[in-house]
């Protein structure tokens, strides 16, 4: 089992808490990357070419690469939320986005935000639920730097503060809860059968601590007796459907695939 350690050279006040919440050891001094080992720190980093105002980010550093982390703000996710295809995209047209149509979504596998901030982007109020409490504090962090940053562009801010955070296991969360929501998103991690230094460092990181996902099925059924419209299911392209009960509708692109089921279809089939 992969140790970590909460590091607080940087951000004391802000490590202790988080040591206390995780129940985490926390040491004052980071140790070098290749004295690591298995083991893995949670620290906080000033990143290259950073302006002097804005907040560190918590990073999840490793013997094997540079710091994990997650930004709603610059990167990868605000690159795809001008460039990502809008509406018309894949993603968007599985959870039923139309026209004025926004669905609110709750992504019962939030992983790194990807997919939750492109829900958002477009207009839907996301409910990010993550089982992992170490992606859960860095998912945190990324909301708390965006919405506290104070030259962020207001349509960032507005697209953020469409994002809640829910740390808990989505199953029992969404039996035990039962939220009121129209989509329930689900992209389970399926078994990675390319060489590991293939995948990207984030995907190692989640494979790392989390394995892939052995309830699936067990998800899928909570999904379906929760969401009021539909359940998607984010699948490579190839790969086989969840078992149990089988999906209305798909939407392909290239490398993926959208299993979508329509409750209002299952249930007239008394499927559900």
């Amino acid at each position: 089992m992969t140790q970590i350690t909460v590091c607080s050279h940087l951000c004391p006040h802000q490590a202790l808490h988080l040591s206390k919440v995780l129940g985490l050891p926390l040491i004052s001094t980071p140790p070098p990357a290749k004295q690591l080992g298995e083991q893995m720190i949670l620290d906080w980093y000033h990143y290259k070419n950073q302006c002097p105002e804005e907040a560190p980010k918590l990073g999840l550093f490793s013997s094997h690469s540079g710091p994990v982390s997650i930004d709603f703000i610059s990167g990868k996710k605000n690159h795809r939320r001008q460039f990502g295809g809008g509406k018309g995209q894949p993603l968007a047209r599985a959870i039923g986005i139309s026209g004025e149509n926004t669905p609110s979504v709750l992504d019962a596998t939030a992983g790194m935000g990807g997919d939750a901030f492109v829900f958002a982007t477009l207009g839907c109020r996301v409910v990010m639920v993550e089982r992992s409490p170490i992606v859960a504090a860095l998912l945190q962090d990324a909301l708390d730097r965006a919405l506290n940053a104070s030259n962020l562009d207001p349509d960032v801010r507005e697209i953020v503060g469409r994002l809640s955070l829910v740390n808990a296991d989505a199953a029992d969360y969404l039996l035990n809860q039962q939220p009121q929501v129209e989509v329930v998103y689900m992209d389970p991690m399926y078994p990675d059968k390319k060489k590991a230094a293939s995948a990207k460092k984030e995907m190692k990181v989640l494979q790392q601590l989390l394995g892939p996902d052995m309830d699936s099925e067990k998800l899928l059924d909570a999904a379906l007796r929760t969401a009021n419209k539909r359940v998607v299911v984010k699948r490579p392209a190839k790969a086989p459907t969840i078992k149990g009960i089988q999906p209305n509708a798909e939407i392909k692109s290239p490398n993926t695939r959208y299993d979508i089921y329509s409750i209002k279809a299952l249930k007239a089939a008394g499927l559900i």
